[in-house]
C-alpha cells in the first residue's frame, strides 16, 4: 500500500509568475516576414517589354506561360511632336542586312504572354 508524502506549503510570493513576454516574438514574426517579402520581390537582371527589370515571380511566370522572348530587339518609341501628338513617319527605315552582335543574347520578358507550358 502506498503512503502519501506531506507537501510543503505553497508561497504564491515565491512561485515564478509564467509570463510570456510579447516583443521577442512579434520581432521575430516581423523579420520573418520582411525577409519573406524581399525574397519574394527579388529583382533580376532580365528587362521586360514595358523597359523595366522584371521581378522574380514575373520571370517564373513568363517562363511557364510562353513569356520569355529571346533575340527581339527593343521596340523604338514613337516620336512626340511639341503639342503631344505622334509625328507621322517621313519614311519607312531600311531593314539590317545582318543581325548585330549581341541581338540574339538579349532576353526579354513578356508580361502579357497567355500561352501554357507545352510540358
Amino acid at each position: 500500500m502506498r503512503r502519501r508524502v506531506r507537501q510543503p506549503a505553497i508561497q504564491p510570493a515565491l512561485r515564478d509568475p509564467e509570463r510570456h513576454d510579447f516583443w521577442p516574438g512579434f520581432i521575430c514574426a516581423l523579420i520573418g516576414l520582411i525577409v519573406m517579402f524581399v525574397g519574394a520581390r527579388h529583382l533580376t537582371g532580365v528587362e521586360t517589354t514595358d523597359g523595366g527589370s522584371a521581378w522574380e515571380t514575373q520571370l517564373i511566370k513568363a517562363f511557364s506561360s510562353g513569356g520569355i522572348e529571346i533575340g527581339i530587339p527593343a521596340p523604338k518609341p514613337a516620336a512626340v511632336g511639341p503639342d503631344g501628338l505622334p509625328e507621322p513617319a517621313v519614311a519607312p527605315e531600311p531593314e539590317p542586312r545582318e543581325p548585330e552582335p549581341g541581338l540574339l543574347s538579349k532576353v526579354r520578358v513578356n508580361l502579357g504572354a497567355k500561352t501554357p507550358c507545352p510540358t
